[in-house]
């Protein structure tokens, strides 16, 4: 299984060694990966662990968990990063509608380790409505970790 990053590399080769903590991700741009890598797999534990301290106290896993679970992650397209920012736009399925998620995230070190404090969403479309025997969406996205080429929206990401 290809990473849901986008990087090209297999899962365990990636993502999943951050999200099972087997390694820490060495920059910002890796945790949003990781962390978006966790929404596509449903991991809503590790999003909640990787969020600052002082955010923590916002957040349920609970509730991370049910927008992981309600929604089939696509794609993740980073469209710049530097020593503590990841501008990224995430693509997503919800309700069957296609939508893109674009934000640029705040990341600080707590601990040694890289964690998201916050992000500035500059936009949250919702890009169309997906008929259950249309193309599905994920084909449009070269960096989709989830696409089968040609199929029909209800025999993949609809599942």
């Amino acid at each position: 299984m290809l990473c849901p990053c986008g990087s090209s590399l297999p899962f365990n080769a990636c993502c999943q060694l951050y999200i099972t903590q087997q390694v820490p991700p060495s920059s910002p741009e890796q945790l949003m990966r990781s962390r978006f890598s966790a929404y596509a797999t449903k991991n809503g534990q590790y999003i909640f662990d990787t969020y600052a301290a002082s955010q923590r106290l916002k957040q349920s896993v609970t509730e991370i968990q049910t927008w992981a679970d309600e929604c089939s992650w696509l794609a993740l397209k980073i469209h710049e990063s530097d020593e503590t920012t990841v501008e990224f736009s995430a693509y997503y399925v919800v309700d069957n509608i296609l939508c893109e998620l674009r934000e640029k995230s705040n990341f600080t070190i707590e601990q040694g380790q890289w964690r998201y404090i916050d992000g500035n969403i500059t936009v949250h479309n919702e890009i169309v409505t997906i008929k259950r025997n249309e193309v599905c969406p994920c084909n449009k996205y070269p960096m989709a970790w989830s696409a089968r080429k040609g199929k029909k929206f209800k025999h993949c990401c609809a599942k």
